[in-house]
């Protein structure tokens, strides 16, 4: 009776995990259709912009550059355990690569003549292939394609203090500027490389495909599957976000070290990156595990969660100013903290579940 009774506890358990796998497959899916999304409508204003240069248009391009970000943000909790965004041919590098040296792709000042937008000899077409093949090439910070690249082109070097950088719309008038013509063309290829980096993920992830990532993924052992949803969020929480994103940043008070430095939008990267966690736990009901449900540690992770991410609000804006600030460096070093406790938290539930991920 006892062996009988010990069997269906296994079974329940595994179809527990089995539904906290599938739950999650689906979120995954759901934010990467939503950032593809809010990409597509980004392509859209970024070509009305190019075709129509005005205050206006570029203000409008902006703001939709700041709504892809939020839903993209939120997927990097799906990152550190080499799924389709991390694996050998994956896009993670042509997507969201950083910190970017500007020089690499356009004039700065002191160097009206620099990058590859304006090196016409040696790159008289500004193509998808070229600059797939230029990206991080020579250099880790040599960054030609994703985001930032489309937030530098918009935004220009941040050289205030008070606010991001203030690039002229006349930058992508023809005739108005240097090489106005090929920095519109840069830009609009390198929102195309967006858009096809983000629809092969939202593909990896697609219902009704026995060949893609995600049947992959469900038909792994229920642990591994855990294990690899763990890894995301404990990575994510206790070394890429507070570690390289926020605490190098705070080390080292050096504005190119943040994440978003030409909008100032870095602020937000983190409120979006954390908020990917904490989506994670909610949407795949990870603590409802009947090894770790209604335990303190799965209290302790609850409370910390929703207590880091009124913290991150109360971080000072802008990010590059915090960092200088003495409260604001208190701020950020006591989230750092928070965030390193709860990979902690989430390293001991990982291993209640054994889907152990050491942190």
């Amino acid at each position: 009776m006892k062996k009988y009774l010990l069997l269906l506890t296994l079974m329940s358990n595994v179809c527990f995990a089995s539904s906290v796998a599938e739950k999650y497959a689906d979120h995954v899916l759901e934010m990467y259709t939503e950032s593809l999304e809010r990409a597509i409508q980004l392509d859209k204003d970024l070509k009305n912009f190019v075709q129509s240069p005005s205050q206006f248009t570029q203000d409008i391009a902006k703001e939709s550059w700041i709504n892809a970000r939020e839903s993209y943000g939120q997927t990097e909790a799906f990152r550190f355990y080499s799924g389709p965004i991390d694996s050998d041919e994956g896009p993670e590098g042509l997507l969201n690569a950083w910190p970017l040296d500007e020089y690499y792709i356009d004039y700065v000042v002191g160097a009206p003549n620099a990058g590859i937008i304006n090196n016409v000899a040696d790159f008289p077409i500004i193509s998808k292939d070229l600059l797939i093949e230029l990206n991080e090439n020579d250099g880790e910070k040599n960054i030609s394609t994703g985001y930032h690249a489309i937030e530098f082109l918009l935004w220009g070097q941040d050289m205030f203090a008070a606010g991001p950088g203030q690039r002229s719309f006349e930058d992508f008038i023809v005739g108005k500027t240097l090489n106005a013509d090929r920095r519109g063309e840069y830009l609009l290829v390198v929102s195309e490389l967006l858009l096809k980096d983000l629809r092969w993920l939202v593909e990896s992830w697609e219902k009704g495909n026995s060949e893609n990532y995600r049947a992959q993924f469900l038909a792994l052992p229920s642990e591994k599957a855990l294990q690899n949803i763990f890894k995301g969020i404990v990575f994510l929480s206790g070394d890429e976000l507070s570690g390289e994103r926020m605490y190098v940043a705070y080390d080292t008070r050096g504005q190119e070290d943040e994440h978003s430095c030409f909008s100032d939008m870095t602020h937000k990267d983190i409120e979006w990156n954390f908020q990917g966690v904490v989506n994670v736990l909610n949407a795949t009901s990870l603590l409802s595990l009947p090894e770790i449900n209604q335990s303190e540690l799965s209290a302790n992770i609850t409370k910390r969660s929703n207590e880091i991410l009124e913290l991150i609000k109360t971080i000072p804006v802008p990010f590059d100013q915090a960092i200088l600030d003495e409260d604001g460096r208190a701020v950020i070093l006591k989230t750092i903290e928070e965030m390193e406790y709860l990979a902690s938290d989430l390293s001991a539930a990982s291993k209640r579940l054994n889907a152990t991920v050491e942190y």
